[in-house]
Order: structure tokens, then C-alpha cells, then sequence
């Protein structure tokens, strides 16, 4: 890997993901669960909030993941292998929601057209059951927390920082908090008026979303490494928190080292 930061790759084909858990020894639970809310975060994205029965609590740390178990019951896409009715695949998705939350997980998840998981995904309604075990990973705020936390995102890899934003506030932490959020265009910004609004009663919340393909946009534009540049210039005492899809992260760590940020103050988390 070229950048030299410390690195946790989240992998969703299954059997790397089969291999990656069986490698990392990480104790998890199955739990069964039901869906108690859907929210439509943008065109192609939605929300999932599920309620916890069995058990009815998960103890996890913000930036954890959790596995999801996916009926395979829809025929496979055009151009791709066919499907295997009745089978279970897994598939890894951050907790977007904060471990003070613990009877209940919130998962923030994009459609992919023809995908198995999103097909299904797609389907739930209120009420439905739910199969899932966890938690997974090892992408956590450091402990102490005597830094300030700069929290740099990308579409739907903004749910793990969502919880260790979130967690932050539940405990009254009294540094500085950033929020990097790019996306190509307006209407894609996830979680938009949550965070404005929380910029809004903490002021040690800063908010910064670009838009790298504006419409109507009258904020930031451009990527999140440039809207960083512009706002932090004093790299002490920092931890930076990145999570996005694997080619973008790597360009936004590789920029910011350029910008003489120290590889071991950045943190990142690859979705592939």
C-alpha cells in the first residue's frame, strides 16, 4: 500500500470478508433483529434503523462494524454469475449510530443496481426481521482523547464517523471537532441538516461539506483535502479520520502527507 498510514481495509465480497474476520479473532454475536425505520438519506441512498431482540443490546465501540446475513433470493444480474436461490451471503456495513444507543443499530447504505444486498435491502419494510451478527473492526478513536478529532469522509463513509461524532457529543467533549464531508453534488450530502444543526448548539462542531460538482450550490467546492488545506493549517495535536471508497481515500491520504501532514496521525478506513 503506498500510503503508509495506518490502514483497516473493510472488504464485502465474502470470502475476503470470511477471510479478513477468521484472521482478526474478533469475538462477535448473532443477533436477531427487526427493521424499525427507513429513511430516504438521498436518491440512491437510505437509512436503516434496526431494532435489537435477540439479544435486545450490542456493546460496541464507534467505528465498528456490524455483518449482515443476506437472503440470496433474487436472480443474479445481467452479465454476472447466477445467483443461488436460498443461499446467505454477508455483507459489512458500519454502525452509523452511537454505542450510547445500545438496543438499536442505524446502518446508512447506497443502492447498487443489481446488487444482491441492496435489492433486499431495498425490499424492507417496517417490521420485518433481520439476521446480523457483531461487532467487527478495529477503526476507533484513540484512546485519551486528548487531541482534537478532524473527521474526513466521502458518501457513504461518513456512517462510522457519524457515531464517533456523535459519541464525542454524548460525552461533552470539550475540544475542537471537524467535519469533512465531500460528495460530487448538493443533493448527495448524507446527514446534511443533522449536522448543520449541530454545528449549530455546539459550537466546537465544525461542519465543512464540498461539493466537487456543484449545481446550486454556494458553499465549498472542490475535494475535501483542498476544503482541509483552507481550514487547517496547524497539524499538532490532531488525529485525522478517514473513511471513503479505496481509491479516494488513498489520493486524500496521499494529499495530505504531501501537505506535510505526519502519516501516523491519519487513520483510515477503505471500503471496497
Amino acid at each position: 500500500m503506498a500510503c503508509a498510514c495506518e490502514a483497516l481495509y473493510l472488504v464485502t465480497g465474502d470470502g475476503l470478508l470470511l477471510e479478513y474476520i477468521s484472521r482478526t479473532s474478533m469475538p462477535a454475536t448473532a443477533y436477531r433483529a427487526i427493521v424499525e425505520r427507513v429513511d430516504s438519506l438521498a436518491y440512491n441512498v437510505r437509512g436503516f434503523r434496526f431494532k435489537l431482540a435477540d439479544p435486545p443490546k450490542i456493546e460496541f465501540k464507534a467505528g465498528q462494524f456490524i455483518i449482515v446475513n443476506v437472503p440470496n433470493n433474487s436472480a443474479a444480474a445481467p452479465g454476472t454469475a447466477p445467483a443461488t436461490a436460498g443461499t446467505v451471503v454477508k455483507r459489512a456495513y458500519s454502525i452509523a449510530s452511537p454505542p450510547h444507543d445500545p438496543q438499536a443499530l442505524e446502518l446508512c447504505i447506497q443502492k447498487v443496481e443489481g446488487g444482491i444486498a441492496s435489492t433486499y435491502f431495498w425490499r424492507l419494510k417496517e417490521g420485518d426481521p433481520v439476521s446480523l451478527s457483531g461487532p467487527h473492526g478495529n477503526f476507533l478513536l484513540k484512546d485519551s482523547l486528548d487531541y482534537e478529532p478532524i473527521f474526513m469522509a466521502t458518501g457513504t463513509g461518513v456512517a462510522p464517523l457519524r457515531a464517533m461524532i456523535k459519541h464525542l457529543v454524548h460525552v461533552n467533549f470539550p475540544r475542537d471537532i471537524w467535519l469533512f464531508f465531500g460528495c460530487r453534488y448538493e443533493h448527495t450530502l448524507l446527514y446534511e441538516s443533522e449536522f448543520r444543526s449541530l454545528a449549530n448548539v455546539r459550537h466546537n462542531f465544525h461542519y465543512v461539506p464540498t461539493v466537487s460538482r456543484p449545481k446550486d450550490w454556494h458553499g465549498e467546492t472542490g475535494h475535501i483535502q483542498q476544503t482541509f488545506q483552507k481550514h487547517i493549517t496547524d497539524y499538532a495535536n490532531k488525529e485525522i479520520y478517514l473513511c471513503g471508497w479505496l481509491e479516494v481515500v488513498k489520493v486524500v491520504c496521499h494529499d495530505l502527507q504531501a501537505l506535510g501532514v505526519p502519516a501516523d496521525k491519519l487513520h483510515y478506513e477503505e471500503w471496497a
